[in-house]
């Protein structure tokens, strides 16, 4: 199965990345196993399009569980960064597939010296932090520098809700 993003999709992707993603160009396609995981091909599919495990696929993730919003979230991060031309491919050979590849660094940087997955993790975590999931305490800083959607006031509100 292939198919769009729903109207309640795009308003939940719409409040984390603004008007930064082309919306009507993703599609969602459940893919068959052994698949376990989502993901986003990038240049292998079209650069809009992510990949679905074939049964874990909800028909709508704006009514989904808040745990599969989150990593709907992530993957949009691909789309965007698919969409603003990064090569997914050479992203990921970049970053690993271990836990080591989603962990923020050490020290704090700027958006552009975080790899592919430390800045989907970013924006995921901005999104759970601003539904009240905990989240890694290096967040703050990361979420300040990510250039996508939040206002800088929502991203201090993230924090602090975090911090309660």
């Amino acid at each position: 199965m292939i198919r769009p993003l729903t109207e309640g999709e795009r308003r939940l992707i719409r409040k984390e990345f603004g008007d930064a993603v082309r919306l009507d160009e993703v599609l969602l396609a459940a893919m068959p196993w052994p698949l376990h995981r989502a993901f986003v091909p990038g240049q292998a599919f079209g650069r809009s399009w992510i990949c679905w495990p074939g049964r874990g696929l909800p028909d709508d993730f704006a009514v989904a569980p808040l745990s599969l919003q989150a990593v709907l979230i992530h993957e949009m991060v691909h789309v965007w960064q698919a969409q603003s031309g990064v090569n997914l491919l050479t992203g990921k050979f970049r970053a690993g597939d271990g836990p080591r590849a989603y962990r923020y660094p050490d020290a704090p940087c700027g958006w552009e010296a975080l790899n592919i997955e430390q800045q989907a993790m970013t924006v995921e975590h901005r999104f759970r932090a601003r539904r009240g999931q905990g989240v890694p305490s290096a967040h703050e800083h990361f979420a300040s520098v990510c250039p996508l959607g939040a206002s800088k006031s929502a991203q201090g509100s993230c924090a602090r809700s975090r911090a309660r």
